[in-house]
C-alpha cells in the first residue's frame, strides 16, 4: 500500500463536529475555509484565497494523483460571497447566533499548536512544522552566511520537536507520510491513544508493504532524522 504523499501535510483537513452533513453549501463556514476571521478585511481575505488556490489549485496536484477539485471550488466560493459586500453581509446575518460546523486545521497558525482540543491533529501540525523548517535548512548549508538563518531556524524546530516528544513520538515516526498516516487512522477512531497508533502503524509497514519498499522507506526516513539532528546543533 502507497503511503500517503507529503502534498498533504499543507492540506485543510475539514472535520465534521456536528451530525449535519457538511458537503452542504449552506452549512460550510465560508471563513473557516479560507482561514480568516469574521473581521477579516479584504485585502486580507483575497491574499488567503489566492495563498490557498496555489495549493489546492488541481494542475498542480494531479500530478500527484490527487484531485483538489472539490476544494478549489469551496475557496473560489467563499471568495465569492465573502468579496462581495452586499453578499457578504447577507452571509453574516445567516451565520450570527449559531456555531459554525466545521472546523479547519491551519497548520501554518502556531498559535493553535496545542493538545487540548484536538487530539493527535495538534502532532501532526507539529510535524508538518518541523518539515517545512527542515525543507529550508537542508538548503542553505552549503550557502555562505547561512548560519544566522539556520540558528533562527533552528529555534523555530524547538517548539514543534519539544510536542512531538512531549507526546512520546519517537523520530523515526516524525516524517509526514506517517504522520499523515497516523491523522487518517486516528480520524477514523479519534479515542486511539498515540501509542495504540503507532503499533497499528507498524503492523501496516509488516502486513501491506513488500521488503524492499520497507527498506527504501527506513532509508528515507532516516534521511530525515539526520536532517533534524544537524539543524538542532546550531
Amino acid at each position: 500500500m502507497k503511503l500517503i504523499s507529503p502534498v498533504f501535510c499543507r492540506m485543510i483537513m475539514v472535520f465534521e463536529i456536528h451530525g449535519e452533513d457538511s458537503k452542504r453549501m449552506e452549512d460550510k463556514n465560508y471563513y473557516d475555509i479560507l482561514g480568516v476571521s469574521v473581521k477579516a478585511s479584504l485585502d486580507e481575505i483575497t491574499s488567503a484565497k489566492n495563498h490557498l488556490a496555489k495549493k489546492y489549485h488541481p494542475d498542480a496536484n494531479l500530478k500527484d494523483g490527487i484531485d483538489t477539485t472539490e476544494q478549489m471550488q469551496e475557496i473560489l466560493e467563499a471568495y465569492r460571497i465573502l468579496s462581495d459586500p452586499d453578499k457578504r453581509t447577507e452571509y453574516d446575518k445567516s451565520i450570527s447566533g449559531r456555531k459554525a460546523v466545521l472546523q479547519t486545521y491551519d497548520l501554518h497558525n502556531d498559535s493553535k499548536m496545542s493538545t487540548s482540543e484536538e487530539g493527535f491533529v495538534a502532532y501532526w501540525r507539529a510535524s508538518s512544522r518541523l518539515y517545512e523548517i527542515i525543507e529550508e535548512s537542508d538548503t542553505l548549508y552549503r550557502q555562505k552566511d547561512a548560519s544566522s538563518r539556520l540558528a533562527q531556524l533552528a529555534l523555530q524546530a524547538l517548539k514543534p520537536i519539544l510536542l512531538l516528544r512531549g507526546a512520546k513520538i519517537p523520530e523515526k515516526y516524525w516524517h509526514p507520510d506517517i504522520m499523515n498516516w497516523l491523522l487518517f487512522a486516528w480520524y477514523k477512531n479519534r479515542n486511539y491513544t498515540t501509542a495504540y497508533l503507532l503499533t497499528l502503524y507498524d503492523e501496516h509497514i509488516k502486513k501491506d508493504m513488500s521488503m524492499r519498499e520497507g527498506i527504501k522507506l527506513r532509508s528515507q526516513y532516516s534521511r530525515y532524522a539526520h536532517s533534524v539532528k544537524r539543524l538542532m546543533k546550531y
